[in-house]
């Protein structure tokens, strides 16, 4: 780099003192090409590489986006609140998660011990969440997705603790499609889980996806693709609690687009060349 720099201007010196007045212009240009060429070079910016280049897997990430960091959003909250919450905190987390239906905080029997709002349309057993009372002891969550004549409900439970033993759960419960109407499009999207079925879209291969054998599948990875119905779906997977929540769509249409043509890179303007200064005569003795 130094012998490269040296020659540079080395030669930038013998172009100023053995150039003639005419081709003082043409000189300075071929200099500072060799400049900028040489020495301070400009970065490049790729503008062809937009990340993630598979339009499926683009698809899917704009349907489930706006559903998942709402849902890891609620797991942050009632995973931080690891003692019993008051009255008002249930209300906030209410307020702030419009999408819940409602939140219960129960003992490690089960039973209730209040529950917002405080009456509900809806019987619901919490029973089942507490199989997981190993993980609860070292404050971990859990989950459940159960389907009945009312519907499918999602429930999410964080432990809390009274003198660093644990004593409940903090239970936040929400009906899906209450969920997945934050997405663009939320028939295109297929929701499932190692439990069951959560949403299933209107592709009408929700039950079908749901009954494929996802305990051996997601043994492989979190993401993925499976052709159901005629369908090609790419899928992604995350926990929830125990859980694995799985989310999918079908890419064909989306792959099937033909891509825009990259955006050019902007053309520097050129810098405007020094002015053309002719040789004064020296003046006759």
């Amino acid at each position: 780099m130094k012998r490269t720099v040296s020659a540079a201007l080395a030669a930038l010196s013998c172009l100023v003192i053995l150039s003639g007045c005419g081709t003082m212009k043409t000189s300075w240009r071929d200099t500072k090409k060799l400049y900028r060429s040489y020495i301070n070079t400009d970065p490049t910016i790729d503008f062809s590489e937009q990340g993630i280049s598979d339009k499926g897997l683009q698809r899917l990430a704009s349907l489930l986006m706006p559903v998942d960091e709402r849902l890891m959003g609620l797991l942050r909250v009632i995973g931080s609140q690891d003692t019993p919450p008051e009255s008002d905190w249930a209300q906030q987390l209410l307020s702030s998660h419009d999408w819940l239906s409602g939140v219960a905080v129960i003992d490690t029997s089960g039973a209730v011990v209040s529950q917002a709002p405080t009456a509900s349309l809806r019987p619901l057993d919490f029973s089942g969440l507490l199989e997981f009372a190993d993980r609860y002891k070292t404050r971990k969550m859990g989950a459940q997705v159960k389907t009945d004549e009312f519907g499918t409900v999602v429930m999410v439970a964080a432990p809390y603790f009274k003198e660093n033993e644990w004593a409940g759960l903090v239970v936040a419960f929400f009906d899906p499609r209450n969920l997945v109407r934050f997405s663009p499009e939320p028939d295109a999207l297929v929701v499932l889980s190692t439990d069951g079925l959560v949403w299933p879209g209107g592709s009408g291969q929700g039950e079908a996806l749901a009954g494929l054998k996802w305990a051996e599948m997601l043994k492989g990875g979190v993401q993925g693709e499976v052709a159901s119905g005629g369908g090609q779906y790419v899928w992604q997977a995350r926990y929830l609690g125990q859980l694995e929540m799985v989310y999918l769509t079908d890419v064909r249409e989306a792959r099937a687009k033909k891509p825009e043509p990259p955006k050019a890179a902007p053309v520097p303007t050129p810098e405007p060349s020094p002015a053309d200064v002719s040789p004064t005569a020296a003046p006759n003795p």
